[in-house]
């Protein structure tokens, strides 16, 4: 009876969810249903959400510039073209065909061009007041374009106007494992995790913070005795390594690589990406490159003629209906969820 008393006043648990738990939620559903995905889809499905992940990356990288620094750039498709070729030509033309060692040397190759060219770009863009974005942008846009004819002209090792192709899948040397088109996806899965981590742990940073505060006022955080041009210029060649990065994968995605990858055609592409998704928030350029390369497939399809035009169309109604981005529309909607998974 005294046990039977007890369990009936006993009152009921309702343990609240962990704040870590709450935190990482989305993510973990995320992560889970892209593993399971190329089980329930067809292997152009697959494909597609291949060449999502690497644009993710692509386009996260260079909203560390945009978003957080507040530097625009129309350049960052040259560190995109540069990892990929740079990979390719390691592999075909130095014989290079380890996976790890050709990929780590296109990156660091990447960010010592991206080192190079930063200087006489911020050398243009000016400190606090006398920042002048416009002639950056100028300068980034000559810089890619410069990129692409060398790519066309440098025939013998480039490919020229044809690019250069046949790059093979990459052999990771382990025991067991042998990348095919399909398992290829999981490896960019990888990348893409490890990636957006570093990415998101630098820019949560005292590094990061930093960052935005350059971005709000810079003439303030000269003030407080930060470097801000060093800190702009260390943001320009981490986010051109991580551009790097998405050019690799790329390279090894498609097996080849052309002057387009290179020049103002490719960063059309990624400014879209970011604008629409949102550059205010660390996943805008993931779900923007969902949407934008979701629609540029189902234009290959259609109308394959129209891109370009689809692609001014985005970009008119992104800037008058959705300036901040889906991401900022998507997020007033997930903080309305039930039980406050959001408001953590």
């Amino acid at each position: 009876m005294n046990h039977e008393k007890t369990t009936k006043q006993r009152p009921a648990l309702n343990l609240p969810i962990p704040r870590p738990v709450k935190t990482l939620l989305p993510y973990i559903i995320a992560g889970a249903i892209i593993l399971l995905l190329p089980m329930f889809i067809p292997s152009f499905v697959q494909s597609l959400v291949t060449k999502i992940m690497i644009f993710s990356i692509f386009g996260v990288s260079m909203n560390i510039l945009w978003g957080y620094a507040g530097i625009p750039t129309f350049g960052h498709a040259a560190f995109f073209g540069i990892g990929g070729y740079s990979v390719g030509i390691l592999i075909k033309h130095v014989g290079i065909t380890d996976f790890w060692l050709a990929s780590l040397l296109a990156v660091l190759i990447t960010a010592f061009i991206a080192a190079i060219l930063g200087i006489p770009a911020f050398r243009v863009y000016g400190v606090g007041a006398s920042a002048n974005p416009i002639y950056f942008l100028l300068v980034t846009i000559a810089f890619g374009e410069l990129l692409s004819r060398v790519a066309i002209f440098w025939r013998p090792v480039t490919g020229g106007n044809t690019g250069l192709s046949a790059i093979p899948l990459p052999k990771l040397d382990i025991p067991g494992i042998n990348i095919t088109q399909n398992n290829y996806y999981y490896l960019v899965f990888i990348f893409m995790v490890i990636c957006l981590f570093l990415i998101y742990r630098l820019i949560n940073s005292h590094y990061g913070y930093a960052l935005r505060g350059i971005h709000d006022n810079e003439r303030r955080m000269q003030t407080l005795g930060y470097n801000t041009w060093l800190y702009k210029y260390s943001s320009y060649i981490i986010a051109g390594l991580f551009g790097g990065v998405s050019g690799v994968l790329f390279a090894f995605y498609g097996g080849n690589m052309s002057p387009a990858n290179l020049g103002m055609a490719q960063t059309d592409v990624v400014f879209l990406i970011v604008i629409l998704g949102g550059c205010t928030t660390f996943f805008g350029p993931v779900l923007g490159s969902v949407v934008i390369l979701s629609i540029e497939y189902l234009s290959s399809l259609y109308m394959p003629d129209r891109w370009p035009l689809i692609l001014g169309g985005i970009f008119v109604v992104a800037i008058i209906f959705i300036p901040n981005g889906l991401s900022v529309l998507l997020l007033k909607y997930w903080r309305k969820l039930p039980h406050g998974l959001a408001k953590s």
